[in-house]
C-alpha cells in the first residue's frame, strides 16, 4: 500500500508535529513505509522528513514548501535572525499575509502556488499596499501569466521554478504613501500598539480600554510617516521574535515550522531533542514502546 505525495505532506503539518513531540511516531512511520518504501527501523527519523521534502519539491509543491523556501532563502539566505524576523500568516485588513520578512525593510510574500486560485488576489494585494515597504508575489510557473497581467504594477512577482529557485519576474516598486493607521492599529496586538503609541509620543496611553484603540490612532496620526514605518518594523521584531535555538535544532525541511507553528515549551524541547540527536548521529535507535523507528 502507498500514499499520495499530498498524504505525504501532511508530515510536515503542525498536528502530526506536535504528535511527534508528544511521543507518537506513527505517521512518520506510516509515511517511511508507504511513501519513501523504507523497511521501518532502518531509516532515522530527519531522514524520512529530508527524503519526503525532497521527492515533495518534485511532486507536490503546496504552500508549506513555497514557506519553507521562502525562509531560507529570503530569510536566512539574505539575513540572520539577528537582524531579521519572519512573520506567518499576519493580518492586514480583511487578508492574511503569508509571510513577511522584517529586517531593515518590511516585506511582504503572498503565495499562489498550482493548487492556489487568484479570485483573491487583488484584494489582498490592496491590504497589502496600504502596509508593508514592498509586496511580492510568489507563484508556481502555471500562475506566472496571470499573475504578472493582472496585479498591481507596486507588486513584486517571483516564479518558484521548477529548479526551487527564486526568478524575480517584476521588482517590487517601494511604497512611497505612509502606512494606513487604520490598517496598522488593526493589524497588531494590543501590547504592540500601545508600544508603538508608547515610542512615538513618549507616553503609555493612560485611557479605559474601550478609548485605548481611538487614543493610539490619533496618537499615530500626529508622527511623521518614516517614523511610523522605522517604529512598526521595530516593535515587531522585538514581539514576534524567531526562536533561533529551535531553528538550529531542526532540519532544513522545517524551518518554516519552527517559524509558523506554536508548540508548548515541553513540545519544543522534545523536537529539539529528537532532531538534534538526528544531527548528530543518523542512527540512534529509538527504544520507546510507541514506535520501533530508529532516530
Amino acid at each position: 500500500m502507498t500514499i499520495t505525495a499530498r498524504e505525504a505532506s501532511k508530515l510536515f503539518n503542525s498536528n502530526k508535529l506536535a504528535a511527534l513531540a508528544d511521543g507518537d511516531y506513527s505517521y512518520v512511520e506510516k509515511v517511511a513505509e508507504e511513501f519513501l518504501n523504507q523497511e521501518i527501523g532502518k531509516v532515522a527519523v530527519c531522514d524520512v522528513y529530508e527524503h519526503t521534502y525532497k521527492r515533495l519539491s518534485q511532486e507536490y509543491r503546496s504552500e508549506y514548501y513555497f514557506k519553507n523556501t521562502i525562509a531560507h532563502r529570503r530569510l536566512l539566505g539574505r539575513h540572520s535572525l539577528n537582524t531579521a524576523t519572519m512573520l506567518s500568516e499576519f493580518r492586514v485588513g480583511k487578508s492574511k499575509a503569508d509571510c513577511v520578512i522584517l529586517n531593515g525593510k518590511s516585506t511582504c510574500y503572498e503565495i499562489k502556488s498550482e493548487y492556489d486560485t487568484l479570485n483573491r488576489l487583488e484584494e489582498q494585494l490592496n491590504d497589502y499596499l496600504k502596509l508593508f515597504d514592498e509586496v511580492y508575489v510568489v507563484c508556481s510557473p502555471k500562475n506566472l501569466e496571470n499573475v504578472l497581467k493582472n496585479t498591481d504594477k507596486r507588486v513584486g512577482v517571483l516564479e518558484l521554478t521548477p529548479k526551487n529557485y527564486f526568478s524575480e519576474r517584476r521588482a517590487a516598486t517601494p511604497r512611497v504613501d505612509p502606512i494606513d493607521i487604520d490598517v496598522l492599529i488593526k493589524s497588531l496586538r494590543k501590547e504592540e500598539y500601545i508600544e508603538l503609541a508608547r515610542r512615538n509620543t513618549g507616553e503609555i496611553p493612560s485611557v479605559p480600554n474601550s478609548k485605548l484603540v481611538s487614543f493610539c490612532k490619533s496618537a499615530l496620526k500626529t508622527v511623521e510617516p518614516e517614523q511610523i514605518a522605522t517604529s512598526f518594523i521595530e516593535v515587531l521584531k522585538e514581539k514576534r521574535f524567531n526562536d533561533g535555538k529551535l531553528l538550529n535544532a531542526l532540519p532544513s525541511s522545517l524551518i518554516n515550522a519552527a517559524i509558523s507553528y506554536q508548540f508548548s515549551n515541553l513540545q519544543i524541547e522534545a523536537l529539539k531533542g529528537i532532531f538534534g540527536a538526528c544531527k548528530e548521529s543518523k542512527c540512534i535507535s529509538h527504544t520507546s514502546e510507541e514506535s520501533s523507528l530508529n532516530l
